[in-house]
């Protein structure tokens, strides 16, 4: 985590990437979104994980989106293109991916998983939630579409020294729902 250039923009941390990435099942030729991309984290890893593939980071925040620009330069990542935005609006004529995630919607969840639906019907999908009413509308639009849910609670606790001890220090707990 503390190899990404961050500001104040929240992250998707270490071990949440690597279960969302797991969940993807990212194939080096894929096509991949990362909506809600945040400092692009998500975008970077997806990138290197899909050398032959092609990443779109949708993100409309415009302090997020240099973010993006640095640490796709910092990681020279050349597979990945930045689309300055609000989904599901630059979603539109973006190539079908094969997967997807999304990582934050401002309040567009429903909209977004119909744009990536229309896209490619069969795309891989995983949402990122740390509030359960978000948990709650990707649930709701998941059956909406058909879709059953597989759900992934992930709590992380990372040691942190004080003195000649070492404590555990607690994240916020992550949901990762992913359609089965």
């Amino acid at each position: 985590d503390e190899v990404f250039i961050r500001g104040k923009t929240p992250m998707t941390k270490q071990e949440v990437r690597a279960a969302a990435l797991a969940k993807l099942a990212v194939k080096p030729t894929d096509i991949l979104w990362d909506i809600g991309a945040g400092t692009g984290s998500v975008s970077i890893e997806m990138a290197l994980a899909a050398p032959l593939g092609y990443v779109y980071a949708v993100e409309c925040d415009a302090a997020a989106c240099s973010l993006i620009k640095q640490n796709r330069d910092k990681f020279h990542v050349h597979n990945l293109t930045l689309v300055e935005g609000k989904a599901p609006e630059k979603l539109t004529g973006l190539p079908a991916p094969d997967a997807v995630f999304i990582g934050g919607s401002k309040g567009n969840l429903p909209e977004i998983i119909d744009a990536v639906l229309t896209a490619n019907p069969s795309a891989r999908l995983c949402v990122s939630a740390i509030a359960l009413e978000t948990l709650q509308t990707a649930l709701s639009s998941f059956a909406t579409h058909g879709m059953t849910a597989q759900i992934t609670q992930i709590a992380i606790s990372r040691s942190s020294s004080v003195g000649n001890l070492h404590l555990m220090k607690a994240n916020n707990p992550v949901f990762l729902i992913v359609r089965e």
